[in-house]
């Protein structure tokens, strides 16, 4: 499948940095052999794998699987019916670790240099790569990977331990960057009005979450993303920056990615299916997020040629916070209601539409939480982590005739069954990752 390049840029910016700093030193080297690039460009190139992980095939296949979208064309319709090879995760394992690689190197050059700064940004770029590594393919290298000359063959870290490190990462980033905010600050690629520091404190809550510890994903959601302050990846409608889903759909696969069918999420917005609380300000969302039954590539549409994809975000910290509430404090108390219709308020500001307040409790607060979730992130990652931690509480369909559930995790890559001594061996589609057991 057809890479999107959008790390071309800083790549070429790479190249003159290595290539011109001097016209006589080492005249006889490849200028094209890298020894050492600038702590901004390294952690640039982090950012972007961010970037691309959240808003590319891993994307796409984890809203196909939730029936955010449908495959509609070619390989695409093997993939809506869960038919995939090893070799479809390769690219999609290999921008995560060098992303990886690019932050722990960014992180070596902060250290030498005394630049705290720098060093709390690419351990929070760290913490991103990683848990979502730990969140689609469960053990993954960790303690050892990123570094191919001393551990060419590096160990698979179990999740729960590879989430333990994520938590530690943020928390030292957080010690590190304190009311540091995110513009001019290492920001290659993002945009964000706020600090940091919150997008940290969400980035724990994310992850907390995942790995069902409530309580404190509670505690962390309650410091995360104030509102107005989401961090988003840039896009303009100039070459190599233009929208992620933007490049696939129209200029790279059009016809392959459509909510065709159609998908359970423009039923639900359309209303052909009932939402589990009455939403007549989904009429608006839906002509934002679909033209149809294609996903709205339209000036003004969410998948627009220059539209912002979030990546930690307000209305995700918000429902964290409800639904943590809810499972931790039980029937006990209103902090999930609360939250829950703070975040609708914000829905209904956002689309100038109506969203009205709920007034339910107990599990049915649960299940309108994690429904208004699966509405408001379209195309992201946590849809498909939180579908598998709840067992499918949302009932989304399963869409092969000859599979019992959807699928439970991503394949292990080919590259790894065939050049890491240390692969675990190959995994089922639908074995469970282990703290979804």
């Amino acid at each position: 499948m057809k890479k999107i390049k959008f790390n071309l840029i800083l790549l070429t910016v790479l190249s003159i940095f290595s290539s011109c700093s001097d016209y006589t030193d080492g005249i006889n080297k490849s200028p094209n052999e890298f020894t050492d690039a600038p702590g901004d460009l390294l952690i640039g190139q982090a950012n972007l794998a961010v970037i691309k992980i959240n808003g590319s095939q891993a994307s796409r296949i984890s809203g196909i699987w939730t029936d955010q979208f449908t495959g509609s064309d070619r390989q695409y319709i093997s993939l809506d019916s869960y038919i995939v090879t090893s070799g479809d995760f390769d690219d999609d394992w290999s921008d995560l670790y060098t992303g990886l690689a690019q932050s722990k190197l960014a992180e070596t050059k902060a250290i030498e240099n005394d630049d705290i700064f720098l060093e709390g940004v690419s351990k929070i770029m760290q913490a991103i790569l990683l848990g979502e590594a730990t969140s689609l393919w469960g053990d993954v290298p960790d303690s050892e990977a990123g570094d191919y000359i001393t551990s060419p063959n590096p160990l698979y870290d179990s999740q729960v331990d590879v989430f333990a490190h994520v938590q530690d990462l943020l928390t030292d980033a957080i010690s590190k960057l304190g009311e540091t905010t995110v513009s001019g600050t290492y920001d290659t690629g993002f945009k964000s009005e706020g600090t940091w520091s919150e997008i940290a404190h969400s980035l724990k809550a994310r992850y907390y979450l995942v790995a069902k510890d409530y309580p404190a994903a509670l505690s962390e959601a309650k410091s995360g993303i104030t509102l107005g302050n989401d961090l988003l990846s840039i896009h303009t409608s100039s070459s190599g920056s233009r929208n992620l889903y933007y490049q696939f759909i129209v200029e790279e696969r059009g016809g392959y990615l459509t909510a065709g069918g159609p998908s359970k999420l423009h039923n639900l917005l359309s209303g052909t299916e009932p939402r589990l609380l009455v939403t007549p300000g989904d009429s608006k969302r839906k002509d934002v997020y679909f033209d149809g039954t294609e996903l709205n590539t339209n000036v003004g549409g969410y998948f627009a040629i220059d539209s912002s994809f979030q990546l930690v975000s307000y209305i995700e910290t918000k429902l964290i916070e409800a639904e943590a509430a809810q499972r931790a404090n039980g029937s006990t108390g209103s902090e999930g209601l609360i939250a829950f219709n703070e975040a609708r308020t914000y829905l209904a500001s956002e689309y100038s539409g109506d969203f009205p307040l709920s007034t339910s409790s107990g599990i049915n607060l649960t299940n309108e939480i994690l429904e208004e979730k699966y509405i408001s992130m379209i195309g992201s990652l946590q849809v498909f982590h939180d579908a598998r931690r709840t067992n499918n509480v949302l009932s989304i369909p399963v869409k092969s005739t000859s599979a019992t559930s959807i699928p439970q995790r991503f394949l292990y890559p080919q590259s790894e069954i065939g050049a890491n001594k240390n692969f675990p061996g190959v995994i089922g589609l639908f074995e469970k990752t282990s703290i979804n057991n």
